[in-house]
């Protein structure tokens, strides 16, 4: 779940501090401005910190995990439900043990959720639902630093790419823990248990724009219970995602990418790939 956390969620953000989740990355006279985010928001989250408004302020182009525009479209939404799907004639309890089963069912009674609407999807899905779930009990409502920017540049009429493309952004969601939904399922369960203590954790990393304690938080954590998930989602993903990163440094023009915070921390992050390929790292204040 604490990968989740990232991927599918929040951004905390606060006016007051010196520093925050932001670095100006460079070589020579190129540079980028590489930013952490969640993907949704508590609505006293709003104004944004200055330090991200007066970075975008500067730039022209953005880019963003995803083509952000694309996932409010029927066509996302149709490809998103049909990558969950369970094998036909096959049910979430023919792919979940008997144990697993029972605390999830528990879970959907306790919150009102109905589970057999969602008997003909991959345990996968019910993980993201659990999710979204605590989140919103949290007060994660509104929408991410992602969509804000993204259509604060439409409307400006700046430059908008992606790292990756939706379809393979669906692809690893919905493959992640292939052949352990059984942990998947149960962790995702217990960590919602201790959902304040967690977010009021990365809440505080954010405050403090402190990657080493995201990483000790959210990293290692995921690193430890979801190894799997660890290096399909963040590791690959990193992995696949520096080369583009590279290519948009070697051009003249200063750019602005936002990825999800947990991107950043870690000795997989982007920030130490980059580091130990000789770009300058400057934390923005």
């Amino acid at each position: 779940m604490r990968y989740l956390l990232s991927f599918s969620l929040l951004l905390f953000s606060f006016t007051s501090v010196a520093e925050t989740f932001l670095w100006k990355v460079s070589k020579g006279a190129n540079h980028i401005y590489l930013g952490g985010t969640f993907h949704m928001l508590m609505e006293s989250d709003y104004p944004l910190p200055k330090e991200f408004e007066q970075t975008y302020n500067k730039v022209n182009w953005l880019t963003f995990e995803t083509d952000i525009g694309k996932l409010e479209t029927a066509e996302f939404q149709q490809q998103f439900q049909q990558a969950f799907l369970l094998p036909q004639g096959t049910t979430l309890t023919d792919t979940l043990s008997k144990d697993a089963q029972r605390k999830l069912k528990n879970y959907c009674l306790l919150n009102n959720i109905d589970i057999n609407q969602f008997m003909a999807f991959k345990p996968q899905f019910i993980a993201l639902i659990i999710v979204v779930q605590e989140l919103n009990k949290y007060g994660l409502t509104a929408e991410g630093v992602d969509n804000y920017f993204y259509k604060k540049a439409k409307a400006d009429g700046k430059i908008t790419t992606q790292l990756e493309s939706v379809k393979d952004q669906i692809h690893y969601l919905a493959n992640m823990a292939e052949g352990n939904e059984d942990n998947l399922i149960e962790q995702t369960l217990a960590d919602a248990e201790d959902i304040e203590t967690m977010m009021n954790g990365m809440r505080d990393s954010w405050r403090k724009g402190n990657p080493a304690q995201m990483n000790k938080l959210g990293i290692e954590p995921m690193h430890k219970d979801y190894p799997k998930i660890y290096n399909s989602l963040l590791v690959e993903r990193n992995n696949n995602w520096m080369p583009r990163i590279e290519t948009l440094l070697s051009h003249g023009e200063a750019k602005m990418v936002l990825v999800g915070a947990l991107h950043l921390a870690g000795p997989d992050g982007l920030l130490a790939q980059l580091s130990n390929k000789g770009y300058q790292i400057e934390q923005v204040q």
